[in-house]
């Protein structure tokens, strides 16, 4: 059975529970609580890079039994969600345009506004 759920205008299905399912659906989560919260995708190499190093600190910490397997899910939800910024947006640091919307003129439903993945 799928189940459709919808961030900011796109739909993500997945069968279930899932684990590769549940895990874009919640990167294209995060993806929007970070662009809601950091909008102009600056330096988002360097979180990037940040991010990837949260993850390496949590899965050592797992072997010391200090963190959760959800919190390394956690850190590799958010590792995603910046490379998924970098591919989409661009990183101007690094001269990469990032890809740009093929739909053209594509908008929120709510707001009328760029669809979630544009800033168009």
């Amino acid at each position: 059975m799928n189940n459709p759920r919808n961030i900011g205008g796109v739909a993500i299905e997945y069968s279930g529970s899932h684990p590769r399912g549940k895990f874009l659906f919640d990167v294209a989560q995060e993806n929007k609580k970070a662009r809601e919260k950091f909008p102009g995708g600056k330096s988002l190499d360097t979180a990037l890079m940040e991010e990837v190093g949260e993850l390496a600190q949590a899965l050592l910490k797992i072997e010391e039994s200090n963190w959760s397997p959800e919190q390394v899910y956690q850190e590799a939800v958010q590792v995603a969600s910046m490379a998924m910024r970098i591919a989409v947006e661009g990183c101007p640091e690094h001269s990469y345009q990032g890809m740009k919307c093929g739909f053209g003129g594509c908008t929120q439903p709510a707001t009328g506004g760029p669809c979630a993945l544009c800033y168009e």
